[in-house]
């Protein structure tokens, strides 16, 4: 396989827009971070940040992401979308379903979980963080960060995630072979420009309908935990906003913004 070099990816990349730069470090405490301090100093719109692993890596809420050296891919991109702010989460979407189609070319049968994770058999493989930064009342520049599970052995899980890693899984696991991550992030990329262009061009209801016929939870029942409430019912979609919209047993609907959700 090749080694990981921001030549070896740019070699086999079809994308013209994003990966252009691309900053590959060996270790940084989040790829986020980095990307913001980019985006902050005039990065310009798909800068790629790129990093073999994170001592502080996070996903949504604060929560860590576990992050091992050689193993998984670790990124994050700048984009500066002219967008209305109340849109800029719809990123998450468009890097859920670059992501979905990536995993899905390497063999695997991956399904969306609202509001930001990549499945595979039920058991996450990726996940997603959308930051936006804003100049006034327009988005000044837009960073998504991507962790996935690329070639993590059930062993490595266990040792790294503890309890966690039961709800876990990598591409290997799924595949039963080693993912070659120049090859996959490339992969990767070359959706995400394809997907970015049809939100920008398209508008949010194409990302909204592509991202729905990817969802594992249409239309099925789950439970919905969020601000210190559970409540139960089938979801039906996500509003233009991509808020969560969950059907009551009484008949009524809640509009989830932020929360977990599992199927029952």
């Amino acid at each position: 396989m090749k080694a990981l070099t921001a030549e070896s990816i740019k070699k086999i990349l079809k994308a013209k827009n994003i990966g252009e730069p691309i900053y590959l470090f060996e270790e940084v405490g989040s790829t986020n971070e980095v990307a913001t301090e980019l985006g902050r100093n005039g990065a310009i719109h798909g800068t790629v940040v790129i990093s073999d692993s994170q001592t502080k890596g996070r996903g949504r809420l604060q929560r860590k992401w576990i992050s091992p050296p050689g193993l998984n891919l670790y990124m994050s991109v700048v984009f500066r979308p002219k967008i209305d702010p109340s849109d800029a989460p719809l990123l998450t979407f468009v890097a859920a379903i670059a992501v979905y189609e990536a995993v899905k070319r390497q063999g695997a049968t991956a399904s969306i979980k609202w509001p930001n994770d990549v499945l595979i058999d039920k058991k996450k493989v990726a996940g997603m963080l959308t930051e936006m930064q804003t100049k006034g009342e327009r988005v000044d520049f837009v960073v998504v960060g991507i962790g996935v599970n690329l070639n993590m052995t059930r062993e490595i899980m266990e040792k790294e995630m503890g309890e966690v890693a039961e709800i876990a899984t990598s591409i290997k696991e799924a595949t039963g072979r080693e993912i070659d991550r120049v090859r996959f992030i490339a992969t990767l990329i070359d959706e995400l420009e394809i997907w970015y262009q049809r939100f920008m061009s398209e508008g949010k209801a194409l990302i909204i309908k592509e991202w729905t016929e990817r969802w594992g939870a249409s239309n099925r029942r789950v439970r919905a935990m969020y601000d210190e409430n559970t409540i139960e019912g089938i979801a039906t979609g996500v509003n233009e906003s991509g808020h969560l919209v969950i059907k009551k047993d009484d008949g009524t609907t809640e509009v989830i913004v932020a929360g977990d959700v599992v199927l029952l």
